[in-house]
């Protein structure tokens, strides 16, 4: 019981910090001139920090997958680390994707309603 209430309050922890860093970040990649930039910084940043993966194979606790891939790497070996690398990978790359074509979307639709307006 208390193993289980300090895994929540630990990732309770953890999501409040993300969140001050997130906007932290989001402030600080405020550019007028490039906002796909922005985007994908703001993508690669929230897919890294929120992207969870198990603490063992046999084990059902998750941390975030940057922390096991830094604590496999170094405990263990580089080879261990992988597997928790895949998945974040595979989400940073989503995460791009989602927001090129959020991206290019808006800069559509942004230039759809400036020539209608003219």
């Amino acid at each position: 019981m208390v193993d289980e209430t300090n895994y929540w309050i630990a990732w309770a922890v953890y999501a409040t910090a993300s969140c001050l860093f997130l906007l932290a970040f989001w402030r600080i990649t405020r550019f007028r001139r490039r906002r796909v930039l922005a985007a994908c910084l703001r993508a690669i940043f929230l897919a890294v920090i929120v992207t969870p993966w198990y603490v063992s194979d046999t084990g059902s606790a998750m941390a975030p997958a940057l922390i096991i891939v830094l604590m496999d790497a170094i405990t263990i070996s580089g080879e261990a680390a992988v597997r928790a690398f895949v998945p974040l990978f595979l989400a940073v790359m989503l995460a791009l994707v989602v927001a090129l074509v959020w991206s290019l979307i808006r800069r559509g639709w942004s230039r759809g309603h400036s020539e209608q307006a003219s």
